[in-house]
């Protein structure tokens, strides 16, 4: 863990220059994929633009009257990035809420709204790349500053100038050892061993000692988990991001709605009363107007803006008032973007699932804060990259922890999650035998897995080798798909497999999705990648693969499979073809093991 990398770069300049030209290849990879796909079924041609209504801050909802494709209705989902374009404008937003008349689209900005009539296409989230850019900009442009120093020394640039070295950490705790450190901490976390419990027990503390902490992640369902933990605990939470794109438990909880719901909006929903009667005057006029129109609908404009202008002035009062006085501010990095910008600074910022996040958000989190602290796992999936030849950077958690003498990274050893039998192959394979299993571990007793497959064993694979089992490629998206595993996982649902207890993840997102249309509500089923941080009682990993020339893709990614083999909390089941996946070692050793620690079975005991 300890153990210093060569260096790739001969500065922090060159590694900043580095990062910014990987995002902008990434900007244009993304772009060229969604105008690459059928933009047919991704396009709304034509939406009438019906109303416009002021939300909070610069948030705004435009109303519009459509009438949606069955291929449209695939893809509109809340939160969904969209572009509305006319021949004068292009807007960026959120799909808010739709039905088969009305699509409402929430936008951050102010806009002409001129046009009648818009297209709205399935877009990407753009202006991120927007914010990751103004970030390594300010980094660059505060090299004297105590986080441009930090951020050297963190990445091995700056060796013979230490910051402050931590106190004598033997025998302390993992809690103990987060405040004994005094400038940045790495939390280096196997599955299940209670990273984020372990964030949550340094906030409390925190909050005692009356001091400020942000907690910043790269998801919107990390961010609304340790939402979830702070109200059990009774902290004072605040929310921010973008609202379409949160849990509806959270919404309350959110910066926007801790706003409009705050004592001093009395008069502020009076203005915002004469603002919308404004804007229905304005909306209403068509573009062929004279002189005296022409004067009249300025004259609405200018005062529009006056209204809007003393809206906000009070809305940031208030705002500014709960940030205050909040004790856990949570967000993901575009969700900070602005307040980041104002400079707004913290006691403590820590960052969860820091292996999946990008350079410039934990930048962000450096420069936002006097001390950081990193949560994640280098040995799991890193940040989700478009383009292939960025698939093996290592992310800002992995470069840090090498190097990282060991003062500063703690290893969580005790993991909750899974039975021993499951953990044995990934803890002797990525972590060299150095996390054990809580003794005292509980798990649910599920009659229906011995009922089912003959036994209550924790590790099974179901082997399809000899089987009429065949990966065939979904032409559109051209992703992995295999319907002899789908139907043997219906069976499985069909015989009794629990709905609460299931979860069914797939390397292929064209395997997830045929899963999803059989499913019906019976089990819960997501791609590996997107399952990275969660646990089930019981999961089914479909593999997909089969072919005679041993090709498996990005299975081979060793991270990949390590996320895979540690979601199950009970019963772990594989469904794969041996004689496709063996071919290469870790799978062969994966195979060894489990016909030592669990069973092998032949998809044929399970054919009808």
């Amino acid at each position: 863990m300890g153990r210093a990398i060569k260096q790739t770069f001969g500065s922090l300049e060159e590694e900043l220059n580095f990062v910014e030209q990987v995002l902008t290849k990434e900007r244009e990879e993304e772009r060229n994929l969604f105008l690459e796909k059928d933009s047919e079924s991704q396009t709304i041609k034509v939406a009438t633009f019906v109303d416009l209504r002021f939300v909070v801050g610069n948030t705004w909802r435009a109303e519009f009257q459509v009438n949606l494709s069955n291929k449209a209705k695939l893809w509109i989902k809340p939160g969904v990035p969209v572009l509305l374009q006319n021949q004068t404008e292009s807007i960026y937003g959120n799909i808010y809420q739709w039905n088969e008349t009305k699509l409402i689209i929430q936008v951050r900005g102010d806009y002409e709204w001129d046009g009648e009539e818009y297209k709205i296409s399935k877009w990407f989230p753009e202006s991120t790349y927007d914010l990751y850019n103004e970030i390594i900009q300010k980094v660059k442009q505060t090299k004297e500053s105590d986080s441009y120093q930090k951020l050297k020394w963190m990445l091995g640039y700056s060796l013979g100038d230490k910051p402050t070295p931590p106190k004598k950490t033997m025998e302390l705790s993992p809690i103990e050892r987060i405040f004994s450190l005094l400038d940045y901490g790495l939390i280096f976390g196997p599955p299940g061993t209670g990273k984020t419990t372990l964030l949550m027990q340094a906030v409390i503390e925190i909050q005692k000692r009356m001091e400020s902490v942000l907690t910043l992640c790269p998801t919107n369902f990390a961010c609304d988990y340790i939402v979830e933990l702070a109200i059990q605990k009774g902290i004072r939470v605040i929310r921010m991001g973008n609202s379409t794109k949160i849990k509806e438990n959270v919404l309350p909880y959110h910066l926007d709605h801790l706003i409009q719901t705050h004592p001093d909006q009395k008069q502020i929903q009076n203005w915002q009363t004469e603002l919308r009667v404004l804007q229905k005057k304005i909306n209403s006029w068509k573009r062929n107007f004279g002189k005296e129109e022409r004067e009249e609908r300025y004259q609405q404009r200018k005062e529009a803006k006056f209204l809007l202008k003393t809206i906000r002035d009070a809305e940031t009062n208030i705002r500014t008032k709960l940030l205050d006085t909040s004790e856990l501010i949570v967000s993901t990095f575009a969700g900070f973007g602005n307040e980041f910008k104002k400079g707004r600074n913290f006691d403590y910022v820590f960052v969860d699932e820091a292996t999946q996040s990008v350079d410039p958000g934990c930048y962000m989190a450096i420069f936002s804060g006097k001390k950081t602290f990193f949560f994640g796992d280098p040995k799991q999936l890193g940040v989700n990259y478009s383009h292939k030849e960025h698939e093996s950077i290592p992310s800002f958690l992995e470069k840090v922890i090498e190097n990282d003498t060991g003062e500063r990274t703690i290893f969580l050893e005790k993991q909750f999650r899974m039975k021993k039998e499951i953990l044995g192959f990934p803890n002797q394979t990525y972590y060299e035998n150095k996390v054990f299993t809580e003794p005292d571990l509980n798990h649910q007793t599920i009659k229906a897995i011995s009922e089912i497959f003959g036994s209550d064993v924790s590790l099974l694979w179901i082997d399809t080798a000899g089987s009429d089992s065949q990966e065939e490629t979904d032409g559109e998206e051209l992703s992995f798909y295999n319907d002899t595993e789908i139907s043997l996982v219906e069976t499985f649902v069909e015989k009794g497999l629990p709905k609460e207890f299931t979860t069914v993840i797939s390397p292929y997102r064209g395997q997830v999705e045929k899963l999803s249309q059989k499913a019906a509500g019976r089990f819960y089923t997501q791609t590996i990648d997107s399952f990275q941080g969660r646990e089930s009682e019981i999961v089914i990993i479909s593999l997909v693969r089969s072919n005679p020339d041993g090709e498996i893709g990005f299975l081979m990614n060793p991270k990949r499979l390590n996320v895979a083999l540690t979601r199950a909390k009970s019963h772990l089941i594989l469904i794969g073809d041996s004689a496709t996946l063996c071919q290469h070692k870790e799978f062969q050793d994966l195979y060894n093991y489990i016909e030592t620690y669990g069973e092998i079975r032949s998809i044929y005991e399970f054919m009808e």
